[in-house]
């Protein structure tokens, strides 16, 4: 069985305070992706929060190559996580994490 290619997606996170959870984040996103591309492209994206800086706001998300563009959508689609408004901007995207990093 062959391995799926993965990237990954470099993120800022502006909200209104620096309160936003790990966990409340990665559920908005994957909440983001059911509600718009249904449950079997959510699974075949392979979507994962690498890390979150939520002093900075600044984390790493992994998922398919082929569901990138997807999971940026997604994710710049929300607009608030719990009653705090917040703004999705993608940084930089790369096929491994040395390359982001850099």
């Amino acid at each position: 069985m062959k391995n799926s290619r993965r990237r990954y997606l470099l993120f800022k996170l502006h909200s209104e305070d620096s309160s936003i959870e790990e966990k409340h984040l990665n559920l908005a996103i994957w909440s983001s992706l059911l509600s718009l591309y249904g449950e079997v492209s959510a699974a075949d994206s392979k979507l994962y929060l690498i890390e979150f800086d939520k002093r900075g706001g600044t984390g790493i998300l992994q998922c398919a190559a082929s569901s990138l563009q997807k999971v940026i959508t997604s994710a710049v689609l929300i607009g608030s996580i719990g009653n705090r408004l917040v703004s999705f901007e993608p940084r930089k995207t790369s096929g491994t994490l040395k390359g982001l990093k850099r």
